[in-house]
């Protein structure tokens, strides 16, 4: 049996409550590439400062991730479960987050460097189980 993680569960009953009272949203926005693995947990997409300071780290742009939120960091964070739902593990900002009316934006580019788990297949074949 598998145990549950107390902090995830409480950053999603965070940005559960919070998107009711509208602090809280995010969005990711595909290019069209298909290049994405499974989904990656939200601690192991890495966040990169700028597209320069990748440097020349081999990777594909799966698209533009956005959080908002009423701390930046918050801000970063959701864009960073948004990336990691759509398979990404680098969210490479393209601005440092700001500030907008009364919440923090994080608008940054979602890549993977290929070093992302591989996606499950989740088309089954056949009658199911009974």
């Amino acid at each position: 049996m598998r145990k549950a993680s107390l902090s995830p569960l409480l950053l999603s009953l965070a940005l559960a409550l919070g998107g009711c009272a509208g602090g809280y949203s995010g969005k990711f926005k595909g290019n069209g590439t298909n290049a994405g693995g499974g989904q990656v947990p939200a601690s192991q997409v890495q966040t990169i400062a700028s597209q320069a300071a990748l440097g020349d780290t081999a990777h594909t742009v799966l698209g533009t991730a956005i959080g908002k939120a009423p701390t930046a960091q918050e801000a970063v964070d959701l864009a960073k479960q948004h990336c990691g739902m759509h398979g990404g593990n680098l969210l490479i900002l393209n601005t440092e987050p700001y500030l907008s009316g009364k919440r923090y934006i994080a608008d940054a580019a979602c890549a993977t460097d290929g070093t992302a788990p591989a996606a499950a297949n989740k088309a089954g074949k056949g009658k199911p189980a009974r």
